[in-house]
């Protein structure tokens, strides 16, 4: 694999390889986007504005005010953030941990990874951690080649299929 890698540069992403002519260097760095943001037309808008009332009409029909208050203030961060546009990240694989900007995310915290790769859409490192209030944490692959990733990460922690949750599903779903 090596021999194909060598001498090829990507304009998104940088292979650093080691001294040692068997073996790739486990720093690879990459650039992109925090999240797959997806366009939103008037009928998106529509249609989410139409479901944020029909509950909150019900909350108000039940005398349920904490209810009406919270779809409203959830109603407006959720288009908010459906209309966010995505900033550029900077990653990495190095030899200490997976980096996402300026925070180190060490081996020795991770259990596994998985690699998601269904182009066009499904392009995401996924890293299973040890913390139990963040169990997942996803990545997006951009440009970067998903199999320089495999090579680098399965020497440090063991590559295990992760079961995506179910708002990973129904965001890509509804196009979020």
């Amino acid at each position: 694999m090596k021999k194909d890698l060598e001498g090829k540069s990507h304009p998104h992403c940088q292979i650093i390889f080691m001294e040692n002519k068997n073996t790739i260097k486990d720093h690879i760095k990459w650039e992109a986007p925090e999240f797959e943001h997806f366009s939103k037309d008037k009928s998106w808008s529509f249609a989410s504005g139409l479901i944020a009332l029909a509950v909150l009409i019900w909350a108000v029909w039940t005398k349920n005010f904490l209810l009406a208050i919270l779809i409203c203030v959830g109603y407006f961060t959720f288009v908010a953030y459906a209309y966010k546009k995505p900033r550029k990240i900077n990653f990495a694989v190095t030899p200490q941990g997976v980096q996402i900007d300026k925070t180190l995310y060490d081996y020795d915290n991770l259990r596994s990874f998985w690699i998601y790769y269904q182009p066009p859409q499904i392009k995401e490192l996924s890293l299973r951690s040890r913390k139990k209030l963040m169990p997942y944490i996803k990545i997006p692959l951009g440009r970067q080649n998903p199999a320089d990733i495999r090579a680098a990460l399965i020497q440090y922690i063991p590559e295990k299929r992760h079961k995506e949750s179910l708002v990973d599903d129904l965001s890509r779903a509804i196009r979020f």
